[in-house]
């Protein structure tokens, strides 16, 4: 076993999760901000390459709040997320810079 140090200096999960029954964040657009969120970051307007992470997650606990994304080492949640939040979210990524 090898242990690291993370190399990035934020690590955003963002729930793609689907349930059977309730409510879940993949049907809300989880994926899609996904997606969005990893492009962005590697294009040279937001600088972020090799800084920032992107993952999808199972169930973060918080869908009935819509889509739940969070920010680690902050611990800082952006909840009720929607595709057309992602200049909202993209604002609250870069506020999250050490």
């Amino acid at each position: 076993m090898k242990f690291e140090t993370e190399s990035y200096d934020l690590h955003i999960l963002v729930c793609t999760n689907t349930k059977e029954k309730g409510q879940s964040c993949g049907p809300k657009g989880g994926q899609e901000i996904v997606d969005h969120l990893k492009t962005w970051i590697k294009s040279p307007e937001a600088g972020l390459k090799g800084k920032v992470r992107v993952n999808k997650s199972g169930c973060l606990g918080k869908c009935e709040l819509g889509v739940a994304c969070v920010a680690y080492p902050q611990g800082t949640w952006a909840l009720e997320a929607r595709p057309e939040d992602l200049p909202a979210i993209e604002a609250w990524i870069q506020s999250q810079q050490k």
